[in-house]
């Protein structure tokens, strides 16, 4: 899918600059003038002008002249290479590196927050409070993280604070209005914890048709959450 090339890219190459160029080379869909609006849903029109609206992460890291060696790339690249193979200790002590060597660098927070999230632990609460430290540490140095952003809302939520989880989806889809995961997330805080049935209808929606999201699990949420609503009426 679309959206899965870009958080590629994005969590392994423009976290630190890099390569943003490589996101022109990914496929599109036919952009809204070349579709008569008249044809469209009310849904469609939406995710289409979402889909227009600019990746201001991405922008910024476009616009950045990287000043990292080859050897701070290759040793970023590599700490991910282990976290991908479940090698969580050996990333994390190259990240932990890099971090103290670059600590203006969101990306290296953010993978920090993750391979802490990946790691098995029975202090859940310590696992929290350094994934809470990382990712204030990510967002700090770069408020247009909305990885770090979404991340952190999901952080918060677990611990009960609603309405700050909230505010970081919004702040995440801020830096990218397109970003499916906020609205599915957002859409579960929504329907699970704050009781606001029909606002997490429009999100499950929104997720749905932004992702292409076609899953069982999705279709049931949307069908439960229609009946609920109806039945409230």
């Amino acid at each position: 899918m679309k959206f899965t090339n870009v958080v590629f890219s994005v969590m392994c190459i423009a976290l630190l600059n890099s390569c943003s160029s490589l996101i022109a080379d990914i496929e599109t869909g036919p952009s809204v003038s070349e579709v008569s609006l008249e044809s469209l849903t009310p849904l469609q029109i939406e995710v289409a002008d979402l889909q227009a609206m600019p990746n201001l992460y991405l922008e910024q890291a476009g616009n950045r002249k990287s000043t990292l060696s080859s050897q701070t790339r290759n040793q970023f690249q590599g700490a991910l290479a282990l976290k991908q193979q479940g090698k969580l200790a050996q990333a994390k002590e190259i990240l932990v590196t890099l971090a103290e060597e670059h600590p203006e660098l969101s990306g290296i927070w953010l993978q920090l927050a993750l391979v802490s999230k990946q790691q098995n632990t029975d202090d859940i609460e310590q696992k929290r409070e350094d994934m809470l430290e990382y990712l204030n540490k990510a967002i700090a140095a770069n408020p247009l993280n909305y990885l770090a952003q979404n991340e952190l809302a999901l952080v918060l939520r677990q611990q009960g604070q609603f309405q700050q989880s909230l505010s970081h989806y919004e702040l995440a889809l801020k830096s990218w209005p397109a970003f499916a995961p906020a609205y599915l997330n957002r859409g579960i805080l929504y329907d699970l914890y704050m009781g606001k049935k029909s606002l997490a209808l429009a999100e499950y929606e929104l997720y749905q048709a932004l992702s292409n999201d076609d899953s069982r699990q999705l279709k049931g949420w949307i069908i439960d959450l229609q009946r609920q609503i109806k039945n409230a009426e």
